[in-house]
């Protein structure tokens, strides 16, 4: 197999992940998420290798942009723009927790003075009568 034969099937695998973790994501499977991060943080070294060899077997032509100079380009792009969505589905996904939890909190509030209102307080009681 080709460096560049190695590095576009890199990219499809990332490509993979990137829309798993998306799926992870907007269904909040944490622990799916956290899995494919770490085959994402496996994968990246692997790329990066694949990329430095790549560079030093096509001499500048890494160092150019435009579609016809780095055959990367597209799905370069394309990966970029998956990656920051997926990272504003993340935002959105921990400003939800959190208004989640202000919510919680209050609630929390409103049953402790309901609680105090409420709860019997000790009355005095006569000892005796006459």
């Amino acid at each position: 197999m080709s460096t560049q034969q190695e590095m576009a099937k890199l990219l499809e695998q990332w490509l993979r992940l990137t829309e798993a973790e998306a799926g992870a994501i907007q269904s909040a499977a944490w622990l799916v998420l956290r899995e494919v991060q770490a085959a994402k943080t496996s994968l990246q070294s692997r790329l990066a290798q694949a990329r430095e060899k790549w560079e030093l077997e096509n001499p500048g032509h890494g160092s150019k942009t435009g579609p016809v100079l780095h055959p990367f380009h597209a799905e370069l792009g394309r990966l970029l723009s998956l990656e920051t969505r997926n990272g504003e589905l993340l935002a959105a996904q921990v400003r939800r927790a959190q208004a989640e939890k202000e919510s919680l909190k209050e609630t929390v509030r409103n049953l402790r003075n309901v609680q105090r209102t409420y709860a019997s307080k000790p009355q005095g009681a006569w000892n005796c009568y006459s």
